[in-house]
């Protein structure tokens, strides 16, 4: 199967929300996986779509460890894969969505190739927000390669941001959250601190895109990596809890007038 036709196949999984058999993307490399990823990403911009930003995934060691890597894996995001607060996401348009939560950050300055200082990287950050990712994975049962799942954007299907607050890097170098379903605690903490920490993750990306000739736009989103362990979805409204705000997200079985 051609790069471009299984790139093709895995959009088509989406839109069809039918998984691939995992053997479709066994053996594929990083370097492949990333082409596919980045073939996906210009057939969604022939389709009108518009890159708003990047993710970070496999941000933790352990992670990485799993799928013998040194370092996260990222995928992109567009315009349409964003869910207003308030919206209602319908379970029945995704395969095997789960909920991660995350720091969101907002470019605030254009970045062309080239080195920077963290100092430097995170001058150029205008703003942060609260921010639910809905990751729904193309091959079945969530099996995969490393390369597979850098193929299939890592991932990404979908993003709610909270309303966005400037962007501090002494206050929001550690950020508390805490994550409820249906009035049932899912977990709480304060980010990590050190390599792990949101906005090393951030600063890794923002290097790692300009290293492979990535322009970064002001305006666009950077998802910085689940702050907990992701979720498999179920019906009902999900709250969280995160920079002196609650961004509440509503999921449903069956289409209703505003659902996604």
């Amino acid at each position: 199967m051609s790069q471009a036709n299984l790139a093709q196949r895995l959009l088509q999984a989406a839109r069809e929300q039918v998984a691939l058999p995992r053997e479709q993307g066994d053996g594929l490399g990083l370097a492949a996986g990333y082409e596919l990823q980045r073939l996906g990403v210009l057939v969604r911009e022939a389709r009108h779509e518009r890159l708003s930003g990047w993710k970070v995934a496999f941000a933790g060691a352990a992670a990485q460890r799993r799928f013998g890597l040194s370092e996260p894996v990222y995928g992109a995001l567009t315009d349409a894969m964003a869910v207003a607060e308030g919206q209602t996401v319908d379970l029945a348009g995704l395969i095997q969505p789960k909920l991660e939560i995350e720091l969101a950050v907002v470019m605030g300055q254009d970045l062309n190739p080239g080195f920077y200082s963290d100092e430097a990287l995170l001058a150029a950050i205008g703003e942060v927000a609260a921010a639910f990712e809905i990751a729904d994975c193309r091959w079945q049962g969530w099996g995969f390669e490393a390369g597979a799942f850098v193929a299939d954007n890592s991932a990404a299907a979908a993003y709610c941001l909270s309303a966005r607050q400037p962007f501090d890097a002494r206050r929001h170098a550690q950020v508390e959250y805490r994550l409820m379903h249906e009035g049932h605690a899912l977990g709480c903490g304060l980010s990590s601190l050190g390599d792990e920490s949101p906005l090393s993750n951030t600063c890794w990306l923002i290097r790692r895109l300009l290293a492979d000739g990535h322009r970064l736009s002001a305006g666009q989103i950077i998802l910085s990596g689940a702050l907990l362990p992701p979720i498999a979805i179920e019906p009902g409204c999900y709250r969280l809890s995160m920079l002196g705000m609650e961004l509440a997200l509503q999921f449903q079985v069956g289409r209703g007038p505003e659902s996604l």
